[in-house]
């Protein structure tokens, strides 16, 4: 009878067993002792208008990873929404949150499988100890459209985790920078210093960006001729 040995089989089998699965990979460390938000899922997001701005809140992560599995961010998340009124730019930021947090912005629906990601950020705040580890980013929202917010953590589990369960996070949006300001040196005031910038976004197209947002009278997303007769009025005061 022919014999053969097992042992290589069995080192095989338990190699394999240890590989972790997607599954473990998407597992958040829950806490028993955690009370999941109200905001917690996407169905729940927390509305907020342009009135309340500029929005400083102090919210708490959340207990569940809800919208990415087998991804690393944001864990333990909790969502907001912004139904919005006001065309330009806005800054967002998670700054002085406990433990490393995670942004994800959505655009007309909610989460990573939507299809509707808009932007994500990590990392971005100035200062910090160790150095920077929460997310602050600008970026233009539209009126007429809605954006969703994910806050969470970065990783799931310690050390990366927040130290205690529901703990404390920021969660800043500031008041809307309008296209078609005229101030596109963003000094805060239309004036003479803004006549050779609003020229350069005329003459050199680029990305549009804050500056190019506050020379766009027109509100139509670009700077172009049509532009012009506007920004003269508004730097004459009119």
């Amino acid at each position: 009878m022919f014999h053969y040995n097992k042992l290589p089989l069995l080192v095989l089998a338990l190699t394999i067993s240890m590989i972790p699965t997607a599954a473990a990979h998407s597992q958040t460390c829950p806490d028993p002792t955690c009370v999941s938000p109200p905001n917690e899922t996407c169905a729940g997001a927390i509305l907020f208008v342009e009135s309340q701005l500029p929005l400083n809140i102090t919210a708490v992560y959340g207990c569940n990873e809800n919208t990415i599995p087998c991804c690393d961010m944001p864990y333990r998340d909790i969502f907001y929404r912004y139904d919005c009124t006001c065309t330009g730019f806005y800054t967002v930021d998670m700054c002085g949150s406990t433990s490393d947090s995670a942004l994800r912005i959505y655009i007309d629906g909610c989460g990573f499988f939507a299809g509707s990601e808009l932007i994500t950020g990590d990392d971005e705040c100035p200062g910090g100890s160790p150095p920077p580890v929460d997310p602050m980013v600008t970026v233009l929202f539209e009126a007429g459209r809605s954006y969703w917010f994910e806050l969470g953590t970065w990783r799931p589990c310690p050390p990366f985790a927040p130290t205690e369960p529901n703990a404390p996070l920021n969660f800043n949006v500031s008041a809307c920078s309008p296209c078609g300001s005229g101030d596109v040196n963003g000094d805060g005031a239309v004036t003479g210093l803004d006549i050779q910038p609003f020229i350069d976004k005329l003459l050199v197209p680029s990305l549009f960006d804050p500056g190019a947002c506050a020379a766009d009278m027109s509100a139509n997303l670009s700077v172009g001729v049509e532009d012009v007769a506007p920004f003269v009025q508004a730097l004459l005061g009119l």
